[in-house]
């Protein structure tokens, strides 16, 4: 199987192309061949296993056909499973339940290191604070996030605040404003340029003293 036989496969129907296979068949550790017919069984859901159609459709040797349905089937992808067709007579289908469950592991994974980053992140500061943050706080701390702020960064702007006696949001954003000026994207960045004996800036600005009015 190769590439010109997949996009003739495309030009003959249109194929429905699962976007987290394509972001992960890496991590899923396969080939182009694995990609493409597993590609093709995602769009036949529920397909009846006949290794020579797919060879036919596909216009690959059978004896390959049958490897690389091993090969995924080995990989937890894929299985082969016996159910009632709407005749109610017994047949071999192809089923993705494992590809589908990955992929719902997955993505489940990334939305709760997610979550526990950010709420990491407030719990920190509220806790520093010794008091909850404002919904405009709140949303500063979105912005880091949007800048793409490092949050273990983050948490050394904390810090410097903290040392520092301050207990203000604006504080932390010019810590971190004049760090990222200063290339700072790591808590690493900081240390190595504490190493050469440079000493970080403290900032002159009267935060202590800073108008009410002006406080976030």
């Amino acid at each position: 199987m190769n590439k010109l036989k997949l996009n003739t496969l495309i030009k003959e129907k249109k194929i429905v192309i699962p976007l987290y296979v394509l972001r992960m068949y890496k991590e899923f550790n396969l080939s182009v061949d694995e990609l493409v017919l597993l590609i093709y069984l995602y769009d036949q859901d529920g397909m009846t296993f006949d290794p020579n159609i797919i060879a036919k459709n596909l216009s690959i040797d059978l004896m390959e056909v049958m490897e690389i349905v091993s090969n995924l089937s080995d990989k937890g992808l894929i299985s082969v499973i016996t159910k009632k067709n709407e005749k109610g007579v017994m047949e071999e289908v192809f089923d993705l339940s494992l590809l589908y469950e990955k992929i719902t592991s997955k993505i489940i994974g990334e939305l709760n290191e997610k979550e526990e980053s950010d709420l990491n992140i407030h719990n920190l500061i509220e806790d520093e604070f010794g008091r909850r943050l404002t919904p405009l706080e709140n949303e500063m701390i979105e912005d880091w996030e949007n800048n793409n702020y490092d949050k273990e960064l983050v948490r050394e702007a904390v810090k410097e605040a903290s040392i520092n006696g301050v207990s203000n949001l604006r504080y932390i954003d010019k810590i971190l404003y004049e760090w990222n000026k200063k290339g700072y994207k790591k808590p690493e960045d900081i240390k190595k340029k504490e190493e050469r004996n440079d000493k970080v800036e403290i900032f002159n600005c009267d935060w202590l003293n800073e108008d009410d009015d002006d406080e976030i």
